[in-house]
This record gives structure tokens, C-alpha cells and sequence, in this order.
């Protein structure tokens, strides 16, 4: 949620900060706690989440999935 400060400007809500008290396990353990953080609206970690999986099927050297296998990968 955005409030409006003094002036007429913005104010964003700062993101929560998640401890990392042990090194992530998985990648998507590793990308779960990123946008748990990250402070965004759901439908904007979906987003992420999509564009950040595409990367771990990058770094693990094969090709991410397309169309509607993409969503659930």
C-alpha cells in the first residue's frame, strides 16, 4: 500500500528483510525468501517468480519451458 508524505510525495513501503540465518537449500528455497522480502504485491511476485525461474533453468543449462508449461515449472 502507498501512502502520500508531505508534499505530494509517494511513499513506498519498505521491505521486510528476512534473516538469513542458514544459506538457502534450493534455488527456489533462495527465490521464495527474495520475493517473501521483497515487500510486492502478488500478482508482481508471480511475475518475478516467473522471470526468476527462467534464470535457474538458465544457470542449469537447459531450456526454460514455454506457453502454458512455463507457469507451473
Amino acid at each position: 500500500m502507498t501512502e502520500v508524505g508531505s508534499g505530494g510525495a509517494i511513499r513506498l513501503p519498505r521491505a521486510r528483510v528476512v534473516p538469513l540465518c542458514a544459506p538457502p537449500g534450493t534455488y527456489t528455497t533462495a527465490v521464495e525468501r527474495y520475493l517473501t522480502g521483497a515487500g510486492i504485491a502478488k500478482s508482481s511476485a508471480r511475475i518475478h517468480r516467473i522471470s526468476l525461474s527462467t534464470w535457474g533453468w538458465m544457470l542449469a543449462g537447459e531450456s526454460a519451458p514455454t506457453g502454458p508449461a512455463r507457469r507451473g515449472a
